[in-house]
């Protein structure tokens, strides 16, 4: 890990295994659109996921243990919320765009 408070970072979970698997499911879990719980300024500088969950870990605002969001319902709920963007999106593309218009009408 090439995150400077790895001290840090250890010292929030019981192992260092137990700190990979929850910074490599957090690093999913912003790759499929969660919100990073950390402002833009703390994530300035990279794009990578594995680097800005552990930024998110060290700060003490990612929450790792039992009785959290089950990952199937978040991942159903993220599903909603691509399909409701998606149906938005193909709404106002149809409000925006003319009528093509028929050129096959030939007298």
């Amino acid at each position: 890990m090439a995150e400077k408070n790895i001290d840090v970072l250890l010292s929030r979970t019981d192992s260092k295994y137990r700190l990979s698997v929850v910074i490599a499911k957090r690093a999913l879990q912003l790759k499929a659109g969660v919100t990073p719980v950390i402002p833009a300024e703390a994530r300035a500088g990279t794009r990578n996921l594995v680097t800005i969950a552990m930024r998110e870990m060290a700060t003490g605002k990612l929450e790792w243990g039992e009785n959290l969001v089950d990952e199937g319902r978040l991942q159903a709920t993220l599903e909603r919320s691509r399909a409701a963007q998606h149906e938005s999106l193909v709404a106002q593309n149809q409000a925006n765009s003319a009528p093509i218009p028929d050129f096959d009408d030939r007298d």
